[in-house]
C-alpha cells in the first residue's frame, strides 16, 4: 500500500507536535500528536471543523466534569457519571457537535476515575495540548503539501476555458467562409462535456475544504456559476457549429455575418482575460481570483447590427434558412447574456 502526502504530513505534524511537547516540560504532552491525528482531515476545511469540535467538546466535557464531580459526589459513581454523559450528549447536540461529544465523554469518564485529585490543571492543560495540535495540524495544510482543491478546479476551469475559446473560434473561421466539418464539431463539444463533468465531480471536495456551510461560501458559489456559465457557453457554441451561416455570398446578409464574427472573437478574448484572471489563484490561494475590471460590453458592430436587424433584406431567404438565421442569432445573444451575467455574479460575489 502506497504512502500518500496526506500520510507523511500527518506523521511529520504529530512528530513535530510530540517533540516539543517534550521538550517543554510539561506534562500530558501525548495529547499533541491525538489532536493531529484527530483532525488531520485531508483539507484546511474539513480540518479546522474537525479542530473546532474537538476543542468545543474539549470545553464542554471540562465544565461538566468540573460541575459534576463536586456537585454529584454523593450518588453512586455510576449513576453520576451517566448523568453526565447523558448531559454532554444532550448539550452536544444543542451545538450540533458530530464527534467533539466523544472526545467531551473522554475526559467526563477519564475525570472521574483517573484525574479526580487534580482536575483544574489537567482540563487546562489537556485543553491547551489540544488546540496546539489544532492549530498546528491547520498550520500543516498550509505548509507541507498543501491540498487546495479551490485552487485545482480554477486551474482545471482555466483549462476549459481554451476549449470553448477554440469552439468560438471555430465558428469565426465557419462565417469567414472556412469549410464547416459536423464531426469536428461533435468531437469538440464531447470533449468538452466530458471536461464539465469532471469539474463537477470535484466540487465535494472544494465543499469539503470548505468546511461548514460551503454552499453560502463566495468560492464555492463563484465556482458553480462558473460551471454554469460554461455549460451555457459549451451549448451554445455547439449550437452555432450545428447551423452554419446562413448565405455567406448574400452582400445584404454580410453585416450579420460581420456582427456574429466581432462578438465571437470579443467573447474569445474576454475568455482569454479570464483564463489569466482565474490562475491568479496560484499565488493567492486563499483569496477569490479578481473579476475582470470592467463589465464586458458587445461589440459596437452586434449592437449596431441588432438595432437595425429588421431593415435587413431577406427576401431572397427560404423559411429554413430564415429559421436557421434567428436561430443562429439567439445562440449569439445567449452567449452574450451569459458572460454579461456570470461577470456580474463575479463582481459580487467578490465584494461579499
Amino acid at each position: 500500500m502506497l504512502i500518500t502526502r496526506r500520510d507523511l504530513r500527518m506523521a511529520f505534524t504529530a512528530g513535530l507536535g510530540n517533540g516539543f511537547s517534550y521538550l517543554s516540560g510539561i506534562p500530558f504532552g501525548y495529547y499533541v500528536p491525538l489532536a493531529v491525528f484527530a483532525t488531520a482531515g485531508g483539507t484546511y476545511g474539513a480540518s479546522l471543523e474537525l479542530g473546532r469540535q474537538r476543542i468545543l467538546g474539549t470545553i464542554l466535557g471540562g465544565a461538566l466534569l468540573y460541575v459534576s464531580f463536586w456537585g454529584l459526589k454523593d450518588i453512586p459513581l455510576a449513576l453520576a457519571i451517566a448523568i453526565t454523559l447523558g448531559s454532554l450528549r444532550l448539550l452536544g447536540g444543542l451545538l450540533k457537535l458530530k464527534v467533539g461529544y466523544k472526545v467531551g465523554g473522554l475526559i467526563v469518564v477519564m475525570g472521574w476515575l483517573i484525574h479526580g485529585g487534580d482536575i483544574p490543571i489537567w482540563i487546562t492543560i489537556r485543553l491547551f495540548w489540544t488546540a496546539f495540535g489544532v492549530i498546528l495540524t491547520v498550520l500543516a495544510l498550509q505548509l507541507f503539501w498543501p491540498m487546495r482543491s479551490g485552487v485545482e478546479v480554477f486551474k482545471h476551469y482555466a483549462n476549459l476555458l481554451v476549449g470553448i475559446q477554440a469552439g468560438l473560434q471555430e465558428n469565426v473561421r465557419q462565417i469567414e467562409g472556412g469549410a464547416s466539418n459536423r464531426r469536428s464539431g461533435q468531437v469538440m463539444h464531447q470533449q468538452l462535456r466530458n471536461q464539465l463533468i469532471s469539474l463537477r465531480k470535484e466540487l465535494p471536495n472544494v465543499a469539503q475544504e470548505l468546511g461548514e456551510n460551503p454552499m453560502r461560501h463566495p468560492r464555492y458559489l463563484l465556482i458553480n456559476d462558473l460551471i454554469s456559465c460554461s455549460s451555457r457557453l459549451i451549448i451554445a457554441t455547439n449550437g452555432l457549429l450545428r447551423y452554419p451561416s446562413v448565405r455567406p455570398d448574400l452582400e445584404n446578409l454580410r453585416a450579420i455575418h460581420q456582427a456574429e464574427s466581432a462578438l465571437l472573437n470579443a467573447v474569445s478574448e474576454r475568455l482569454a482575460l479570464w483564463q489569466r484572471l482565474l490562475l491568479t489563484v496560484e499565488t493567492q490561494s486563499n483569496r477569490l481570483p479578481p473579476a475582470p475590471a470592467e463589465p464586458f460590453q458587445a461589440p459596437e458592430r452586434w449592437n449596431r447590427c441588432y438595432r437595425k436587424l429588421q431593415q435587413t433584406d431577406t427576401s431572397n431567404l427560404s423559411f429554413q434558412q430564415l429559421e436557421r438565421m434567428a436561430n443562429r442569432m439567439n445562440r449569439c445573444r445567449q452567449i452574450l447574456r451569459t458572460m454579461e451575467e456570470t461577470e456580474r455574479q463575479w463582481e459580487h460575489w467578490q465584494s461579499s
